[in-house]
């Protein structure tokens, strides 16, 4: 009789369900690690990337990699060379990162990087990009042939595993001005479908010589305009692309794609009612409909699934703007309808500005914060 007692409790409700625990935490003296990008291909094979600061002059100490092969139960250090944004795991072992000035490439799961191609330099006509080079993110259908967005209307393809790269011309025929516009979210489904987007926002007469969190009062009265959102799309594989443009509130901030359906996460300024939206995309009819905004949730990324199985990852804002360098509590969201979305249970201790979802299905995902954690789903 205990041992059916204890077998029963072993299936009830309570025991089976999910949480979101922090599995690994950076408690470092006087430093802090902000986590750049998150990868996790497979249940154990994980990666994340960023940047060791000085608590206290907030100068950089170090770019790290962190490798985990055992589902993020351990991570190991890798010291990197330069600063990284992003990163593309095709498998277990194949693995590229974008940097500020470079493209890197391993086939050993995050360990002996070797440089593969140097960063396109921006136009001096048209102004520097943020922090060096133009490439901001890479997608690899396979070993050879992939994708590299960023500034200025770059969208470039490569053949050759990301040594040389060759120009999407219909990238650059959206009438906005490249200095102002940027390609900065390419997600691919079954290879086939794929889709890329970006925006153009020019500068405003109003826009702010400070922070907005040190002039609240003058963010809430800058009123958020619309900005031309462009999107590109493939149903080939990117063997013939398409443009198209849109004037909308908001910046894209997250894309996802799981055939039929699609996410995209707008991120809103201070002075607009809502800090973010999620929108939902069917991609065989081409409509989209919001499915969710609430006033204390900044939705920042997303993850789908086939089912299908959503996930919003969010951050409630700490005071009155939604922007604050303050970390907020992290809220996780999920949905299998995309109409009713339940909060899931977070660990008190997961506080950040901003977050990155990843994971290879439904069961297996974890969250990497810009506060030196890495949060788990668990049963």
């Amino acid at each position: 009789m205990r041992f059916a007692a204890f077998f029963l409790a072993l299936l009830s409700p309570v025991a089976l369900a999910e949480r979101w625990k922090v599995q690994y935490f950076y408690d470092q003296d006087r430093t802090q690690l902000v986590i750049e990008d998150l990868a996790f291909p497979s249940a154990q094979r994980g990666i994340a990337v960023g940047t060791i600061y000085e608590e206290v002059s907030g100068k950089k100490t170090q770019y790290t990699a962190m490798l985990t092969s055992d589902g993020g139960e351990h991570w190991a250090f890798e010291p990197l060379k330069e600063h990284p944004r992003s990163i593309f795991f095709l498998n277990d072992s194949m693995v590229w990162m974008v940097t500020d000035n470079s493209i890197w490439f391993t086939e050993e799961s995050g360990r002996g990087w070797k440089k593969i191609s140097d960063q396109k330099k921006p136009d001096k006509k048209l102004g520097p990009a943020p922090q060096g080079g133009l490439i901001l993110r890479v997608w690899f259908l396979d070993a050879k042939h992939g994708y590299a967005i960023g500034y200025q209307k770059t969208v470039l393809e490569t053949l050759d595993g990301g040594r040389t790269w060759i120009p999407v011309e219909e990238a650059e025929k959206p009438s906005s001005n490249p200095a102002y516009t940027a390609y900065t979210r390419i997600w691919f489904d079954r290879g086939k479908l794929g889709l890329i987007v970006g925006g153009s926002t020019p500068p405003r007469r109003d826009d702010a010589r400070l922070p907005s969190w040190m002039e609240p009062e003058e963010a809430v009265k800058r009123r958020q305009v619309p900005t031309l959102t462009i999107m590109l799309q493939t149903v080939n594989g990117g063997e013939k692309w398409t443009a198209t443009t849109a004037p909308l509130f908001g910046t894209v901030t997250s894309v996802r794609l799981s055939i039929p359906d699609g996410l995209a996460v707008f991120g809103f300024n201070e002075s607009f009612q809502w800090p973010s939206e999620v929108h939902h995309l069917d991609t065989v009819t081409g409509k989209s409909e919001r499915v969710y905004r609430e006033k204390d949730r900044r939705v920042i990324d997303s993850a789908l699934f086939t089912g299908p199985r959503a996930f919003l990852a969010a951050v409630e804002p700490p005071g009155r703007l939604n922007s604050l360098p303050i970390p907020g509590k992290v809220k996780i969201l999920e949905s299998a309808d995309f109409a009713v979305w339940n909060e899931m249970d977070v660990d008190y201790k997961a506080v950040a500005r901003s977050l990155i979802l990843a994971g290879p299905d439904a069961k297996n995902l974890w969250v990497g914060t810009d506060t030196g954690m890495i949060l788990h789903l668990s049963r």
